[in-house]
């Protein structure tokens, strides 16, 4: 036999009109004060630049990120091979990072993609997350990204230009944020800039030195010292 509200109690549970207004202008005025101190208020889909906010690669890498951003889907072979790619703020170990991530954009299909891309990969807990005296310490650089390159293709393959060779996580202490940003590039395809040196880079620095875009992408994941 099936439980039964009585009609009387139907009406008591049914909303007032003015309950239902306070209820809306409640949700209208708390979520925005959300992203507001947690992201880009005038985001519809803020949820990759929440977790920069949450992992502090915002401010501790980045200022912002345009309300555009999208996720960088990364595979590191020895890790999930092409099956499961690495989550927001992962945990790896070091022996899965040896060889160059898989990279694609993990897009809601609304990005322009247009013209060509830097693609940087910073550490910026060197040589600990209690001393970072040399950060960041530049991992990766790649320009010239075509941005209709095939999903099947490496992001190094021509016309990509490798500025600096992928060197992987190798933390001395603590657990460190690796962290993957795709720029957009004004200069068309024709970005070749000089390899930096690893330590004390700066991805800010080095997006307004050569007038790149964004970041419009990115990633993070962990490693931790001795493992």
């Amino acid at each position: 036999m099936g439980f039964m509200i009585p009609a009387v109690m139907k009406k008591k549970l049914r909303p007032s009109f003015g309950t239902l207004r306070f209820m809306v202008v409640l949700i209208a005025a708390v979520v925005p004060a959300f992203f507001a101190s947690h992201g880009n208020a005038q985001c519809l889909n803020p949820s990759p630049e929440l977790l920069f906010y949450r992992g502090a690669i915002i401010p501790d890498v980045i200022p912002s990120v345009p309300c555009e951003f999208q996720q960088l889907q990364i595979y590191y072979p020895d890790a999930f091979p092409f099956i499961f790619p690495v989550s927001f703020n992962e945990s790896l170990f070091q022996n899965q990072t040896s060889a160059a991530p898989h990279v694609e954009v993990l897009g809601d299909g609304e990005f322009p993609f247009f013209g060509c891309y830097t693609l940087l990969m910073v550490d910026p807990d060197a040589p600990s997350p209690t001393n970072t005296s040399i950060s960041e310490v530049i991992h990766w650089i790649v320009t010239n990204i075509p941005w209709d390159l095939s999903p099947l293709s490496g992001i190094t393959t021509a016309p990509a230009n490798v500025v600096l060779p992928y060197i992987p996580p190798t933390p001395i202490a603590g657990r460190h944020r690796y962290t993957l940003l795709l720029y957009e590039q004004q200069t068309n395809c024709s970005f070749f800039p000089p390899a930096p040196g690893r330590i004390l880079f700066s991805a800010k620095a080095f997006a307004s030195l050569n007038d790149l875009i964004g970041p419009v992408a990115g990633i993070y994941f962990g490693v931790t010292a001795g493992e």
